[in-house]
């Protein structure tokens, strides 16, 4: 095989038990260390603060990260944020280091997937490289 792969995937599994824990040990701080402000304010209204919503839209930021730094390179919580409005799917917008990684690595899309059942959260996230569509360029936080 020559070359890079023309698609990027990550995958992460989140336990709701384990969020729920993290949530009553951090006093709030984990939503504030890993949600930006638009995130916290569309949670809200979205889902009430739902564990399993919550959960998926960790498990999502985690699976962006993988797509873009495989590697372990470092990338803030808040550079990946995953908008959604009830009843549509959810986008992964990049900012800072995020975004300079999915441009360095030619992904101009990265879309996600997130479900949950019972105790378990999961998300799925692929980046697809090679030259931007016109509109598939999603990565800088515009909407298609």
């Amino acid at each position: 095989m020559s070359g890079p792969s023309p698609v990027r995937v990550g995958v992460d599994l989140v336990s709701v038990a384990r969020i729920s824990r993290l949530l009553d040990s951090s006093s709030g701080r984990l939503l504030a260390d890993h949600f930006t402000n638009r995130e916290r304010e569309e949670l809200d209204r979205v889902s009430n603060g739902r564990l399993e919503t919550l959960s998926g839209r960790i498990a999502a930021k985690e699976a962006v990260i993988k797509v873009l730094a495989p590697e372990g390179e470092i990338i803030r919580w808040a550079e990946v944020e995953i908008l959604g409005p009830a009843g549509r799917a959810p986008r992964a917008h990049l900012s800072g280091r995020a975004a300079q990684l999915a441009s360095e690595r030619h992904l101009h899309a990265i879309e996600i997937s997130i479900s949950h059942e019972g105790p378990w959260a999961v998300a799925i996230a692929a980046g697809a490289t090679g030259a931007p569509g016109t509109d598939r360029d999603r990565h800088n936080g515009g909407e298609a």
